[in-house]
């Protein structure tokens, strides 16, 4: 998941899926950030399957389709969707040219780490789902969120599991920025391993690691009392904390409130 992903397009697989789409559409949420999406485009009445980690209360009245990790054609073809949205955390790849095959209309958005193609994202499925002007407007909004600011040059460290580190160019770089701050993690391209001697200078005034993978570096006790750490001014101030991994592993239409979550803690 911390590999440098595309630029976001919305590659439809059949062109008339572009076009405004009636009111009544059924739509398919293959994946989850797709279904975030319908979901801020307050399209969720459009949608007769999603994915089962799409686990907002709004939708818990649609069907599941199974898990975006694991699909298959025929939970999909149950829906008698109109229209198939998705983007390329859905597994196996090939699920796009099935669907296809099968004669539906399939979109498919490809993840970038990039917020502006993030925001044309949102366009393109508002486009898709007959919502342009909702879509454009939350597009703006959510973009203005991302902008860099300046602010305390705080040095900010994501890391997946206290080891593998968000570098220029992902996801968590541009949370950090957006908040004001500085990515400690900045000479590493991509998201990848850093050293513990890496660790000692990057010196980090704040530490988030995903929650989920406490079993791998321990606690956040341990974490702290790692000799990279122990002295850090992220150790001295308290301010090694977990969060969910989605919060910065990628863009979402979330991540204002994650760039507001982190400009309070780096202030």
């Amino acid at each position: 998941m911390w590999r440098k992903r595309l630029p976001l397009l919305l590659a439809l697989a059949m062109a008339p899926a572009l076009a405004a789409a009636p009111a009544q559409t059924r739509v398919v949420a293959l994946t989850a950030d797709v279904a975030e999406i319908v979901l801020a485009l307050d399209a969720q009445h459009l949608l007769v399957g999603r994915d089962k980690l799409a686990r907002q209360p709004q939708l818990a009245r649609v069907p599941e389709i199974g898990s975006s990790r694991a699909l298959t054609p025929q939970p999909v073809l149950a829906s008698k969707p109109d229209l198939v949205l998705g983007s390329d955390q859905a597994q196996p790849p090939a699920i796009y040219d099935q669907l296809q095959a099968l004669g539906l209309k399939v979109g498919r958005i490809r993840h970038s780490e990039d917020p502006a193609a993030f925001a044309d994202g949102i366009r393109q499925v508002g486009q898709a789902l007959g919502q342009p002007k909702r879509a454009e407007q939350l597009a703006g909004t959510w973009l203005l969120a991302l902008q860099p600011r300046s602010g305390k040059g705080k040095r900010v460290l994501f890391s997946y599991d206290g080891r593998l580190v968000a570098g220029s160019g992902t996801a968590g770089d541009a949370i950090i920025r957006a908040a004001g701050a500085v990515n400690a993690a900045a000479d590493v391209q991509g998201f990848l391993p850093m050293t513990p001697e890496a660790w000692l200078r990057a010196a980090p005034d704040v530490v988030i690691v995903a929650a989920h993978n406490t079993p791998v570096f321990g606690s956040l006790a341990a974490l702290k009392a790692r000799p990279e750490l122990a002295a850090s001014p992220a150790v001295k101030t308290g301010r090694v904390l977990a969060w969910p991994a989605a919060d910065f592993l990628r863009l979402g239409v979330a991540s204002p409130a994650t760039v507001q979550k982190l400009r309070a803690l780096a202030s």
